[in-house]
């Protein structure tokens, strides 16, 4: 094991002349060449404040040392700067009284603690004294190659800083691809010993791949730009075993008459990629649900899709059956490039997540539950060979699960809406057929007592409230077998030329009250005369059951000019139909609130089937706004093929 470094005795024997000073500017430390520049020893510095240590001279009434340089430890105090101070003269006190003619090149660094505070001030300088003297002696060779030393001195070191500063990393390399220049963050990026890992190991040594995921080699941005191109936005990415994949904004550029023979900038895009391929990925899942198609076929493009956009080496949907107990994979994908080998499937993840109901996570892996209120229609399951970051996690569980959640939502709603209408659709058939058996019989009985003699006043009644019952019974059971075929596709239709003029006056003429008929003298229809009568039965009853006591009801036939629709509206004057009720008045067993309150007779059946048989013929069915108290009804049919 090697010796620990002694950080101190490092310092104290470090080359060049440096002061330690707190934020108080008292000294804290020198190095034994800053002793020997200043002619003093440590025990007479350490402890006390700087310019105590080092005052102006008192016989130059020019002297400004103190306060040029209080000025520069000022701003390095409060703006946390490195401060390049120009030559100045300074003179040092002598062991023997009096002050030595000094001219130096300070410079003064900030030190920061971890909490972002000024903890010391680093005090470098450089004695400059000779060169000073030998330009004031005349050589001015001498004189300006000191400034121009100095200057580029100054310039070093305010282009370090800001390099140092930025969050983007820099490296400068020379001509053989060697590092030469770089700032703490590429040394973040690559590593403490970036200065021995020429550009042309990157590759292979960082990981780096293309977008499409091809290895990066000669085309390196940094090689290139030492072949003398300029390489601006290239999209680099890195791959380490075991890490999240992180993807940089890289620009390179050659650089001429220097040692630094090409520079590139590194700038980390990961988060910003990360989110840009969350949302492409939301929208890419949401298209895929929406497209249909068969289900497994479905959940299948859509985890392929979450584990290529996202960058996942396997993506699954489980689906959770209650009855089974236990989830199972219903789609899978996995990365034929991943480096990790690809297992079978693990149900411990999903299983957890089922029976929690909340997205569960592990370092390299994540489950995210889909629920339908309490329970759990599927779990979606991803995973990598690194760690999943956070922003990851959200945005799938936030984003992209929902799409896939909505479509499980949607597809079990559309599967329970079939159940429920083969369900219904059963029971129409089942209960019309099963009933019309015993009507025909009771009617046939009835009938037939009826006939017999010698029967009673109080019998004779009772028989015929039971051949009224039994006859409103069966006509409800006829528009159930009426429905049911309707439903099924299989209404029988005898369409031929008709008069609709002739079918309103009859189906007019029926009943006590009174109807008043407009009608032309005869408006022929292509369409089944026996069902279109069965409509305007419908409409007609309608009306006699809400029209107000001794107002008529009103029939209007429109047979219109040749070639044009007809139209028939029934109207009376009564209560008007509720507006949150207009919307599902045609329904299938539907019956308003004012029908239940006030007893109005009906199984909620006419309305549905006269609209059916309309539609059947070609034509509309609605309810019409007019005038307050009326409410009219329009049927229209097409016209006669001439």
């Amino acid at each position: 094991m090697s010796e620990k470094v002694d950080y101190r005795g490092l310092f104290a024997c470090a080359p060049a002349a440096m002061l330690v000073v707190d934020p108080e500017l008292h000294i804290v430390e020198a190095t034994d060449a800053y002793l020997t520049a200043t002619g003093t020893t440590r025990e007479a510095l350490v402890g006390r404040p700087i310019f105590a240590a080092f005052p102006d001279n008192p016989d130059d009434p020019d002297a400004s040392g103190v306060a040029v340089l209080g000025a520069s430890l000022d701003r390095v105090r409060t703006e946390h700067v490195t401060d390049v101070m120009a030559i100045q003269r300074y003179d040092i006190p002598e062991p023997g009284g009096g002050f030595e003619a000094r001219w130096w090149a300070p410079l003064n660094a900030p030190v920061l603690g971890p909490d972002g505070r000024l903890r010391w001030i680093v005090h470098r300088v450089e004695d400059v004294t000779p060169w000073v003297h030998a330009g004031q002696e005349g050589d001015e060779r001498i004189q300006a190659e000191m400034f121009a030393r100095l200057r580029l001195e100054e310039r070093r070191q305010v282009l370090e800083a800001v390099v140092d500063s930025l969050d983007v990393a820099v490296i400068g390399s020379d001509a053989g691809g060697l590092p030469v220049l770089y700032n703490d963050a590429a040394r973040a990026l690559i590593g403490d010993r970036i200065a021995e890992m020429p550009a042309d190991q990157w590759g292979q040594r960082l990981h780096l791949r293309h977008p499409d995921g091809s290895p990066i080699g000669g085309d390196l941005p940094l090689l290139r730009a030492l072949r003398g191109e300029r390489v601006r936005d290239a999209e680099v990415v890195r791959r380490a075993p075991g890490r999240a994949q992180r993807v940089f904004r890289v620009h390179s550029r050659p650089v001429d008459g220097s040692e630094v023979a090409a520079v590139v900038a590194i700038h980390e895009i990961t988060r910003s990629r990360r989110a840009a391929r969350l949302r492409e990925c939301e929208l890419a899942v949401a298209k895929a649900m929406a497209a249909g198609g068969p289900g497994e076929r479905v959940l299948s493009e859509a985890v392929e899709l979450i584990g290529t956009t996202i960058g996942f080496t396997v993506a699954e949907f489980w689906t959770c059956d209650d009855i089974v107990g236990q989830p199972q994979l219903t789609a899978r994908w996995a990365d034929p490039a991943a480096t990790t080998p690809d297992g079978s499937p693990d149900r411990e993840l999903p299983a957890r997540a089922w029976r929690d109901g909340a997205t569960t996570t592990e370092p390299a892996a994540l489950a995210v539950p889909l629920p339908s209120g309490s329970h759990v229609l599927g779990v979606l399951v991803c995973r990598t060979d690194g760690d999943i970051p956070d922003d990851v996690r959200t945005g799938l569980a936030a984003g992209v699960a929902p799409s896939v959640g909505a479509y499980l939502e949607r597809r079990r709603a559309e599967r329970l809406a079939a159940e429920l209408d083969r369900a219904h659709d059963q029971y129409i058939a089942l209960a019309g057929h099963e009933l019309r058996t015993p009507l025909t019989s009771i009617q046939s009985y009835t009938d037939l007592l009826l006939d017999e003699p010698g029967l009673t006043d109080d019998q004779r009644h009772m028989l015929t409230v039971i051949e009224r019952n039994a006859a409103g019974l069966r006509a409800v059971v006829l528009k159930l077998l009426d429905v049911a075929a309707l439903r099924s596709g299989r209404l029988d239709m005898i369409v031929q030329r008709a008069d609709l003029a002739v079918i309103v006056r009859e189906a007019a003429g029926r009943g006590d009250r009174p109807i008043r008929v407009d009608a032309p003298a005869t408006a022929p229809v292509d369409g089944d005369p026996v069902r279109l009568r069965q409509v305007v039965d419908e409409l007609l009853d309608n009306a006699r059951a809400w029209a107000e006591d001794g107002s008529p009801v009103r029939v209007r036939l429109s047979a219109g000019s040749p070639g044009t629709a007809l139209s028939v509206s029934v109207s009376n004057v009564g209560p008007a139909v509720r507006d949150d009720e207009r919307d599902r008045l045609f329904d299938l067993f539907y019956r308003g609130t004012d029908a239940r309150r006030r007893g109005v007779p009906g199984a909620g059946l006419g309305l549905s089937l006269a609209r059916a048989v309309v539609e059947q013929h070609g034509g509309t069915l609605t309810l019409d706004d007019t005038a307050a108290g009326t409410t009219t009804f329009t049927v229209r049919l097409p016209a006669v093929s001439l």
